[in-house]
């Protein structure tokens, strides 16, 4: 079958080259270069958890995940998640360190806030009123590094992928108009994250375009931490980062944005995230040494949304969005397949629009 991906960031990457390895004959198509910053698949590195506390939908895609990180590594001949387990930490009851709780498969006793500072050696500090899960595993992915391992695989199985095409919008059925040619195709998958609403404007009303700054966090003495989710105002997320910094993100704070003109990072931007550091990183210098701008797009349910489009039914919106979708990258492309062929999962059905309701609505930091 011949089909297009437009899009190359970490979901249409996924799905080039598992469709190609599956011998359908692919072309993906991205409007910027190889390992751009506009989107939102760069930086140096993302969360991992593989039992996360948005649902058990995403528990199912992050066990499948596993099992494929593994072959992706092998791959690559390079490790691609660092394992440094998690601490999931929120208010006295919080729903979404009760999820993790429930739907981990070592179930354990919740901490004390307070019992955080010991336990991480001066390093983390959390209130004493919060409840702490802490999970073994959690880690951190490697995303630029996977980013380039996907780029080289995909053409090595055989998928054609060109930088620097505009495919003009919207998208209205199998024929694509790529710069100043067409192209027919027997598929179209429209992995185009916070530009997808612009190439299939029947979803734009269900895709809204966040500004998200992340920041990098100096101290004397380095050493390798958990990965922190916290339910709290601000959805403080937090993981190591390489040269020994400790990178810190906001996942609930950031406005609408136009994604050709996302504002750069400021010293606005600067105090919130060490207002956290200050909390949540005793050791750590209170200012970032350096931030970096990232586009979240945002489903009104913060859940996925894989969906055929109304113009064709055999294209199809892919985005896995709203801020936690880089842990499920394997899975990307399996789901993709299942949708060529017919015959698709319990997940992926969850992440239609008829079957929104099957996914539990558990807020909640994610990253």
């Amino acid at each position: 079958m011949k089909v297009a991906v437009v899009g190359l960031g970490i979901a249409g990457l996924s799905i080039a080259a598992r469709l190609a390895l599956a011998g359908h004959n692919v072309f993906g198509f991205e409007q910027f270069e190889p390992m751009h910053e506009n989107g939102s698949s760069h930086g140096d590195t993302r969360i991992m958890r593989a039992t996360p506390g948005e649902g058990e939908v995403y528990v199912q895609l992050a066990r499948r995940a596993v099992e494929a990180w593994r072959t992706w590594e092998g791959l690559a001949g390079r490790p691609l998640i660092e394992w440094t387990s998690g601490l999931m930490a929120g208010p006295r009851g919080s729903p979404f360190v009760e999820a993790c709780q429930r739907l981990s498969r070592k179930p354990a006793a919740l901490l004390r806030g307070d019992a955080i500072h010991p336990l991480t050696r001066g390093y983390i500090a959390m209130p004493y009123e919060w409840d702490v899960f802490r999970q073994e595993d959690c880690g951190v992915i490697a995303a630029d590094a996977t980013r380039a391992f996907l780029l080289r695989q995909a053409v090595k199985w055989g998928a054609r992928l060109a930088h620097g095409k505009r495919i003009s919008a919207p998208i209205e059925g199998l024929t694509l108009k790529i710069d100043d040619t067409t192209m027919t195709f027997d598929a179209v998958i429209v992995a185009a994250g916070a530009w997808a609403g612009r190439m299939l404007p029947e979803f734009a009303g269900r895709l809204s375009v966040k500004r998200r700054v992340v920041g990098w966090f100096e101290t004397d003495q380095p050493r390798m931490l958990p990965v922190i989710c916290i339910d709290n105002e601000e959805g403080t997320f937090g993981m190591p980062a390489p040269r020994g910094y400790y990178k810190i993100g906001l996942h609930a704070i950031g406005g609408a944005t136009e994604p050709d003109a996302v504002r750069e990072p400021d010293a606005r931007d600067a105090a919130l995230l060490s207002e956290q550091a200050a909390l949540l990183l005793p050791k750590h210098h209170a200012e970032p040494v350096r931030m970096q701008r990232c586009l979240y797009t945002v489903t009104p349910d913060e859940h996925f949304l894989i969906a055929p489009s109304a113009a064709h039914e055999r294209v199809l919106l892919f985005s896995a969005c709203s801020g936690h979708g880089f842990k499920y990258a394997p899975v990307f492309g399996e789901l993709a397949e299942e949708w060529l062929s017919g015959k698709p999962s319990a997940e992926l059905l969850s992440f239609g629009l008829a079957r929104r309701g099957d996914v539990n609505r558990l807020g909640g930091a994610k990253s």
